[in-house]
């Protein structure tokens, strides 16, 4: 690549990072929803050394642990500071993501690829909130670029960047061992269906793919050592990685449509038709061009790995789960582009903007993950001096983030309102927060037959609407 041509991609990537930055910070100073709150006071809190090296729930996203420590430690804790890495996080992915195109394709897919994921809701939302997500989508999509670039031209430094983008990915999120097992698996293929041919071609796949599966077992190694202190919890919580209580989202559910979804950058129906007709351009791109349906395979190719879990392993996927997967879907979209802009120049700059004028509505439309914020100062608000306060969730109270914060005593009552009853005796208790209601009917029940009345609802749409927070007053 010229000198020229490179600082024009890269003027490129910096105005998409700007533009990326700009769609995220309006989501950061929301409420914080359970997630992060049972995250950052479960590990981030204790410091690094529980951060690294506790792990008794699965809610430690490992790196971000860390990373949000280092961030609140800096700048004090709020919803802002907490979500900071995963934020900077987000605006790195769009950069990897116009390396991952240049490589699947050259610098113009690259760039095209890192605006769409810009602003495309499935790359955005992640980013916006205190998990590990967008690490997941940042080093998925240097690793594929890597080992595109190590497929093609070898090298130690590039398969060592590898090993430690695909490490640093799985520290970030389990789920993104995904991504350098299916790339073992393409080596293997590779490998079997090179045989034992003597030609020059065949010689040099076979050295290519023993080097990408030596880089795969290097970067299995990077990652037991960043896990290391916590491989034993892991294993002891290994009954929690299945499907055994029956409320864990399935294939065939809301979580599964949206992995679907997903493809056409959005998880709601109408933001991902609206890019319906890039994807299918996108395919057929892929299918005339070598070199992009190579880099589809290898950045797309882990969400197959990724359903070994629920289909074989009785275990279970939220589609926030396949966040690696959004570089390759950018690069996807972006090839449609220009696929139909080499033939209809005019439609395409028109399906451009219809896909992205549905995804900013998507974001500005959607609405927070969970109010718990809001669902607490509106008892503080409206409780008179005499009046108490408990709250019905899940194990954790992480109501209490709020609740200590506004000066309001607000017990919690037992993981999933084991405890209600206790709280219902009490005859001072007014007001009841219910978190999670489509989880708790009971609870809902026995907070009606006490004599409580819906107050007020607020919605939320995390977890296909489960984040809905009812209030509940007894006059």
């Amino acid at each position: 690549m010229s000198e020229g041509r490179s600082r024009g991609f890269m003027m490129m990537l910096a105005a998409a990072a700007a533009v990326a930055a700009l769609v995220r910070m309006p989501f950061l100073a929301d409420s914080l929803w359970y997630d992060e709150i049972a995250a950052f006071l479960g590990y981030s809190l204790g410091g690094p050394g529980a951060a690294v090296g506790t792990y008794f729930t699965q809610a430690n996203h490992v790196l971000h642990s860390l990373l949000a420590w280092c961030s609140t430690a800096l700048f004090g804790v709020d919803e802002v500071t907490v979500r900071l890495p995963s934020f900077l996080a987000g605006i790195g992915a769009v950069a990897a993501v116009g390396f991952l195109g240049r490589e699947a394709g050259g610098a113009r897919l690259g760039a095209i690829a890192a605006a769409l994921a810009a602003v495309m809701p499935t790359a955005v939302l992640p980013a916006t909130e205190a998990r590990g997500y967008s690490m997941m989508m940042l080093f998925a999509a240097l690793a594929s670029a890597l080992f595109m670039r190590g497929w093609r031209r070898g090298g130690t430094g590039t398969w060592t960047l590898y090993a430690a983008c695909c490490a640093l990915g799985v520290w970030s999120h389990l789920v993104t061992v995904c991504v350098p097992a299916f790339h073992a698996a393409w080596c293997v293929w590779k490998l079997v269906t090179a045989g034992g041919r003597a030609s020059d071609d065949a010689r040099g796949i076979r050295r290519r793919a023993l080097g990408g599966l030596v880089a795969v077992a290097c970067a299995a190694g990077l990652t037991a050592l960043l896990y290391a202190p916590i491989i034993p919890a892991i294993v002891a919580l290994q009954r929690e990685f299945r499907a055994l209580d029956g409320n864990e989202p399935t294939l065939l559910g809301p979580e599964g449509r949206m992995m679907i979804f997903s493809l056409g950058g959005s998880w709601n129906v109408w933001g991902s038709l609206a890019a319906l007709p890039l994807v299918l351009a996108g395919l057929a791109a892929a299918r005339g061009d070598a070199r992009v349906r190579e880099g589809l395979v290898i950045s797309l190719g882990g969400a197959l790995t990724a359903l070994v879990f629920p289909v074989f392993l009785n275990s279970w996927l939220y589609a926030r789960f396949l966040a690696f997967t959004a570089p390759g879907v950018a690069v996807l979209l972006a090839a449609g582009l220009l696929w139909i802009h080499a033939r209809r120049p005019r439609a395409a700059w028109l399906l451009a903007a219809c896909a992205v004028g549905a995804w900013v509505a998507v974001l500005v439309t959607v609405g927070p993950r969970q109010q718990l914020r809001e669902a607490v100062k509106w008892v503080v608000d409206r409780r008179t001096a005499d009046e108490q306060a408990f709250a019905v969730g899940l194990p954790d109270d992480v109501h209490r983030w709020y609740s200590t914060g506004y000066g309001i005593e607000m017990p919690g009552s037992g993981p999933y309102g084991r405890d209600v009853d206790e709280q219902l005796a009490k005859r001072g208790n007014a007001w009841a927060v219910l978190l999670y209601p489509r989880a708790m009917p009971e609870a809902a029940e026995k907070l009606r037959a006490a004599g409580f009345q819906e107050d007020v609802r607020f919605p939320g749409w995390i977890d296909s609407g489960a984040g809905e927070i009812v209030v509940f007053r007894r006059r």
